[in-house]
């Protein structure tokens, strides 16, 4: 709302529009014509669209001239920096009360220039902003994301007798990536470069030397270090059988095979050679899936829910063919016989691994308004595909040095056990409290490996394993409330810790480096937030029941929701002040090597609400409404300046690797001063809309 050439005003357009009802054409054509079938046929559709320049605030708010998707009709669904689409078509032929059909379809499409969209294919990293900052000044150059996901499912389910019924899913799945410079193929990248042009900034202006500070930190020419397009296709086949062996015993057993295409070109600094400084080129055809079997039984008020689930993955031709070429000299023999000790043998001998997992649950009532209730579990998750693909091919592997994939890895496994109470004070009143603890164990990190060959003359490289873990505890209360039909509300507080043994999987290839220190203790992890608290209400007021019987026609028929959230700063590492600069008088802050993540930032607040109000002209139903979010205007630090431990504002003080405008960098290269417009979370915005229903 508001001026659209204001850097406070977001430019936001949405709109969505839903419809459903009977098909027509079997519903009233065909009766017409005399014509008749059996059972009945709905449909149900929708879309969605937003449209904004983003949600970056402060001194400098830059936008591309035109955004530019390579593979999704170039300009025509990127009017805007940030363009969302949504749609969903579903039908549902009841043929009779115990068979059912239903296909869906559901596309969504996002193009934008957030670099957030390749950053969440990182596991357990927390995604910086996603503003190009660097390229603000040349947003046409800087890399456009469209990510691309297609999802159709045909299902059926029958009705075999009063207690027992099945359902069968046929799914296709599609995601597409690509990351480039708004429509650039990788050989047309340029290398950037940060050019001194006007206005110059001078130093030193007292003395005899005049000198020029070499640039502003913002590239100028050129395109991001990185293209990239990868790719998913998933057709995938799921049963359940439900069978009630009696009122109080529930059986379910089911099978879920999944067959999977996967191709990814990661191609890092294009401008250099055919392929880049280094790339990561592969399409490799895995499959994985479960079998499961759980029983639900409920007798003398305690309900006992337990089950087993046999997870199975295969990495498919490509490793097993890498795996048996004695060229591709990344993989050592030690590897390729631990990955044929630990895998099995299936039809033309391709090769695959499973894991087991069990999973108990029991609930039982300790008084008349008091349940107990406990859970224990393991769950499993395959490694991500540039965890085992990368690099393990005779071709790929001659690139440049850099990470190489292993094989042989196994799944990430989560044990979590839960404990709880929940207590019903009332039927409007309900209080649970619950502990847990989540082990992860196998969590994939980096190390070095030597191999000694004509080719990679005994140079080391670098490969991933499973060798580290992390701990999760915490504990957990919600309370909710409800008073007739014209209140809800709930309370929610959390509590929790997360350590482990490293951050990310790349934290090992940083000690290699000698960027920071091995660990021999636990630390904690970077996405650990301790404390979290929300506080949600809900008012809905019906039509002519205005409260206390004032203002009906006018103060009736609304709802109003307001939310409150609080939340644990970002982790940071500090920094160790060392002492000034002898020339500048800088004071000198230095990133420790020893205490990673050991501080947290400025703890996060803000105030959501909405409200709706109804009203009918006719035989159409209309409602406005308002939304506001962050609605006392919070600044939640993103980005932490550790020294400070919340977001930078000028004339703090920076750590030394910062270019701090109050003791500028003299000599290139130079980094843009720390005035990122995405140094905050969103700033308060208001959205004003009206829906119509017929």
């Amino acid at each position: 709302m508001g001026n659209t050439d204001s850097y406070i005003t977001f430019n936001t357009d949405i709109a969505e529009g839903n419809f459903s009802g009977p098909e027509p054409i079997t519903a009233y054509l065909l009766p017409y014509l005399g014509l008749q079938i059996p059972g009945e046929i709905n449909f149900f559709a929708n879309f969605y669209t937003g449209l904004t320049d983003g949600i970056t605030q402060g001194r400098f708010k830059a936008s591309a001239n035109q955004v530019y998707s390579s593979i999704f009709g170039g300009t025509k669904f990127a009017p805007r920096n940030e363009n969302n689409w949504f749609w969903l078509g579903k039908i549902t032929y009841r043929v009779s009360p115990t068979f059912k059909l239903q296909y869906s379809f559901n596309q969504s499409v996002n193009i934008n220039q957030n670099s957030q969209s390749l950053q969440s294919n990182l596991e357990y990293v927390e995604p910086s902003p996603g503003y190009q900052y660097n390229f603000q000044n040349i947003l046409d150059s800087a890399n456009t994301y469209t990510h691309n996901n297609i999802y159709q499912t045909l299902s059926l389910t029958h009705t075999l007798n009063p207690k027992t019924f099945y359902e069968l899913k046929l799914n296709y799945f599609f995601t597409h990536l690509r990351a480039d410079a708004n429509g650039k193929q990788w050989y047309q990248y340029n290398e950037p470069k940060d050019i001194a042009n006007f206005p110059i900034e001078y130093y030193n202006t007292n003395n005899d030397t005049i000198g020029v500070i070499p640039g502003d930190g913002f590239w100028d020419i050129g395109n991001p270090y990185t293209w990239h397009d990868h790719y998913v296709e998933e057709f995938s086949v799921r049963g359940d059988l439900t069978s009630f062996f009696d009122e109080k015993n529930k059986f379910k057993a089911g099978f879920d095979f999944k067959f999977q295409e996967i191709q990814s070109l990661d191609i890092y600094q294009p401008w250099v050679g055919e392929l880049g400084l280094n790339n990561d080129i592969y399409k490799v055809h895995p499959a994985l899936g479960s079998f499961y079997a759980q029983d639900n039984i409920n007798f003398s008020g305690m309900i006992l829910n337990f089950g087993l689930r046999l997870d199975y993955w295969f990495p498919g031709k490509y490793v097993d063919d890498a795996i048996e070429n004695l060229d591709v000299i990344t993989i050592p023999d030690e590897v390729r016989d631990n990955y044929r000790e630990n895998s099995f043998s299936w039809f033309r001998n391709r090769r695959f691994k499973s894991r087991i997992s069990p999973r108990l649950g029991i609930s039982h009532p300790v008084s008349d308004n008091q349940t107990l209730f406990f859970s224990y579990g393991h769950f499993s998750k395959w490694p991500k595909p540039q965890f085992v693909y990368a690099k393990i091919s005779p071709i790929s592997s001659q690139s440049s040095f850099q990470k190489f994939g292993n094989p042989n890895l196994n799944p990430e496994t989560t044990v979590a056990y839960e404990l709880g109470l929940k207590t019903q004070f009332s039927n409007d009143d309900v209080l649970t409290v619950t502990a847990y603890y989540k082990d992860i164990f196998d969590y994939v990190s980096t190390r070095s490996a030597r191999i000694t060959s004509v080719r990679l003359a005994s140079q080391s490289f670098t490969t991933y394993i499973n060798s580290d873990y992390a701990r999760s505890r915490g504990i957990e209360l919600e309370y909710k409330k409800r008073i007739g039909k014209w209140f809800s509300g709930s309370a929610n507080f959390s509590y929790s810790i997360v350590t482990g043994k490293s951050t990310s999987p790349d934290e090992g290839i940083l000690v290699l480096r000698g960027d920071i220190n091995e660990s021999v203790k636990e630390l904690y992890m970077s996405w650990d937030r301790p404390f979290s608290a929300s506080v949600s209400a809900n008012f809905y007021v019906k039509k002519d029941d205005a409260l206390f019987d004032f203002g009906n026609g006018i103060l009736d028929d609304f709802n109003f929701y307001i939310r409150g959230q609080f939340q644990s700063g970002k982790r940071y590492t500090p920094v160790v002040y060392t002492g000034d600069d002898p020339l500048t008088g800088r004071p000198i802050y230095e990133t420790s090597k020893y205490d990673r993540y050991s501080k947290i930032g400025d703890n996060w607040f803000w105030i959501d609400l909405n409200f709706e109000k109804y009203f009918s002209i006719n035989q159409l139903k209309f409602s406005i409404f308002l939304e506001v979010n962050n609605l006392l205007d919070t600044k939640n630090s993103a980005i932490i300046n550790p020294v400070t431990g919340k977001a930078y504002e000028y004339g703090d003080q920076t750590p030394i690797s910062w270019n701090n405008p109050l003791y500028p960098d003299l000599q290139a290269p130079v980094s843009p001063y720390p005035f990122n417009p995405a140094s905050y979370l969103t700033r308060r915005n208001i959205k004003f809309g009206m829906s119509i229903r017929f």
